[in-house]
């Protein structure tokens, strides 16, 4: 087997994490940037017809284009470089999510977001590779736990400057998109591309490691993880609105909470991961998911729906890094494109099915059974975990086995 060996990990420069981590924040400002401009967008296209779904499609379509195109591009980084494909993928996230501030054609507005699903799917391949790649094992845990941070510091600021601009005008939070290119200026600046050696071993040629069980059950990990905690955003709005009578500024407050609590989370990673394994990690993050929604969907007010909603938090900033460094640690370096990209396709999946699952269960049994049914959901993978996780357990030497 071919295994890729990364460069001696030496002192990095902290203009290089800090460029990284500004790319991951860019991942998640995606997002959640243009939700409050939908209303506005859609009565300026009212005379388009069925303006209505066209506009909801506006906000899916990125994350069908992430699912498909995650692991061609991390396919194509591993022939041609990881900078160089992030550097794309930056380009097209600038153009794709920009266009709305010149767009007056729906359907060009929808080809510009499939763009920007292409250049996040990119961004989010890559620009963890790249912190793996570039810091050792043993700082995984510190840098991934950072990423995930900046991934929840730069939701809150997508929610309340998208809000802002879209007071403004529905065109106002499709700047934000902007924001990209002072990354792509420092990422060109700071960002090296990896060096790596080739180590001749026998064997199976590299790529072939990304299919193992242990990666497949991670991946199905990602994709239940957020079908589970993707009831939040889809449905807590409607429930905030039902229990407790809150409005989008209350909702919106409160999601931002949500991610602050994913910030707190992933500064504080590299501690959780010195004193737990990967398994112990994931079975708290499930049982967080577990305990949270059901408070949520028993809850008969407000402020008890919104402690459930921070629970909830907990599993979210411990997902993406629990589950990247699992996957990092699972694979040679050379398959570490390849199977984020496929946890990428796993994880948009998710989000894609997520309210396609829930919808026929709230008709059926309304909304806080939902959140109840997505909680003992959470309460039996973190239970699978603890009987059958012993075999998903990885380190870094089990990689290329």
């Amino acid at each position: 087997m071919t295994r890729t060996t990364t460069l001696a990990t030496r002192a990095r420069p902290r203009s290089m994490l800090a460029t990284l981590l500004g790319v991951s924040t860019m991942t998640i400002m995606a997002s959640a940037t243009i939700t409050p401009a939908l209303p506005g967008m859609e009565r300026h296209f009212a005379a388009v017809p069925h303006a209505a779904l066209l506009v909801r499609l506006v906000l899916t379509l990125p994350g069908l284009a992430i699912m498909l195109s995650a692991p061609v591009l991390a396919r194509l980084s591993g022939r041609v470089g990881r900078v160089r494909v992030l550097t794309a993928c930056l380009v097209l996230y600038v153009l794709g999510g920009a266009s709305g501030l010149v767009l007056d054609w729906l359907p060009g507005l929808l080809i510009g977001r499939a763009l920007l699903g292409v250049g996040i799917a990119g961004i989010m391949t890559t620009s963890t590779a790249l912190l793996a790649d570039h810091y050792s094992v043993h700082e995984h845990g510190r840098v991934l736990g950072w990423q995930g941070a900046a991934m929840g510091f730069g939701g809150v600021v997508a929610l309340l400057l998208g809000g802002l601009l879209a007071a403004l005008s529905w065109r106002g939070p499709f700047g934000i998109y902007l924001l990209a290119l002072p990354i792509l200026v420092l990422v060109l600046r700071y960002v090296p591309e990896p060096t790596v050696q080739e180590e001749p071993t026998g064997g199976a040629g590299p790529g072939d490691g990304v299919w193992k069980p242990r990666l497949l059950a991670l991946y199905a990990l990602m994709l239940g993880g957020v079908v589970v905690f993707y009831t939040v955003p889809t449905q807590a709005p409607f429930w905030l609105a039902q229990v407790g009578h809150a409005g989008p500024v209350v909702t919106g407050a409160l999601i931002a909470a949500v991610n602050l609590v994913m910030t707190v989370i992933g500064l504080n990673f590299r501690r959780l991961r010195a004193r737990c394994n990967f398994r112990v990690l994931a079975v708290t993050l499930f049982a967080a998911y577990a305990v949270g929604l059901i408070v949520v969907g028993v809850a008969g007010s407000l402020w008890v729906a919104a402690l459930g909603m921070v629970v909830v938090g907990l599993g979210i900033g411990l997902q993406n890094p629990t589950l990247n460094g699992w996957v990092v640690s699972s694979v040679a370096p050379a398959d570490r494109t390849r199977a984020l990209g496929l946890l990428t396709s796993a994880l948009f999946l998710g989000q894609f099915a997520s309210p396609l699952i829930a919808q026929p269960v709230v008709e059926a049994t309304g909304l806080g059974r939902t959140f109840v049914l997505a909680g003992a959901l959470g309460m039996l993978v973190a239970a699978l975990l603890v009987v059958l996780g012993k075999r998903l357990t990885a380190t870094a030497a089990e990689v290329g086995r």
